[in-house]
């Protein structure tokens, strides 16, 4: 399994795209404005969405994909989400009011954005492997997920403050060796962190420290101009054995 950085940054900038990851040809986790830098071909070629909530920076980019299908004959897509999240989409954004609304019938009564409920330990199958939604804590419903390929894991925060059950569930998983964490907030900011569910600093290490050695721990979500500061902060407290790094576009993780 290949899993590509479309978008993982907090915002857009000249070179940042918000959270997009490519999993395989066929499958996105999440889906923000990191989908653009897919041309026509390759959204044509994504038929899987594994979504952890509805915020914007996170599912902006499913009209767009819908309406590359729509309009150039592909076979509509599949969400995977909480049905929280899916009554949110079809709440502020398929509403035929603000977007149209794909997940109704289309011509031949399939809909173009077909959305599938499930819940924290459901498992989508992948063409090369497999994904469970695992818990998150956040402003709004939200998930985790957890990818494993044929020979390692990766597990995948979401937006979410601390989560206990997340953290505990990944360090049981044996072939983990690749966690994407979101860090948002610095240590000065950490009350601010938790009221929003999200990540400082001083938040993230005590769940780093249930981790089992030699993890790679990839930061995303962060601000570019406080990326720096962020990453001098968490470094000064890291468990050791564990391997830090930015998450920037264009990175690539074997599965």
């Amino acid at each position: 399994m290949h899993v590509k950085v479309l978008g993982s940054s907090s915002g857009n900038d000249q070179a940042a795209r918000t959270t997009c990851f490519k999993v395989d040809d066929n499958c996105l986790l999440d889906c923000g404005s990191g989908i653009s830098e897919l041309d026509t071909a390759a959204m044509l070629q994504i038929d899987t969405v594994l979504l952890t909530h509805s915020h914007l920076d996170h599912c902006c980019g499913l009209p767009l994909l819908a309406d590359a299908h729509i309009t150039h004959g592909g076979r509509g897509v599949d969400v995977y989400t909480q049905q929280e999240t899916i009554s949110a989409l079809k709440q502020q954004m398929f509403n035929s009011t603000d977007w149209p609304d794909y997940t109704r019938a289309a011509p031949g009564n399939v809909p173009w954005l077909r959305l599938h409920p499930l819940e924290v330990g459901d498992a989508v199958t992948l063409p090369d492997g497999i994904a469970t939604a695992l818990p998150a804590e956040h402003s709004v419903p939200a998930l985790g997920w957890l990818l494993e390929g044929p020979w390692r894991a990766l597990a995948f925060t979401g937006d979410s403050g601390p989560c206990l059950a997340f953290w505990h569930w990944i360090s049981h998983v044996p072939s983990l060796t690749d966690v994407i964490c979101e860090l948002s907030f610095l240590n000065e900011k950490s009350a601010n962190a938790l009221a929003a569910g999200h990540m400082s600093p001083a938040l993230l290490v005590p769940m780093l420290e249930i981790l089992p050695p030699n993890v790679h721990v990839w930061l995303t979500h962060t601000d570019h101009a406080q990326r720096a500061q962020l990453l001098e902060q968490v470094r000064k407290e890291l468990p050791s054995l564990l391997h830090l790094h930015p998450l920037d576009q264009s990175i690539s993780i074997e599965l």
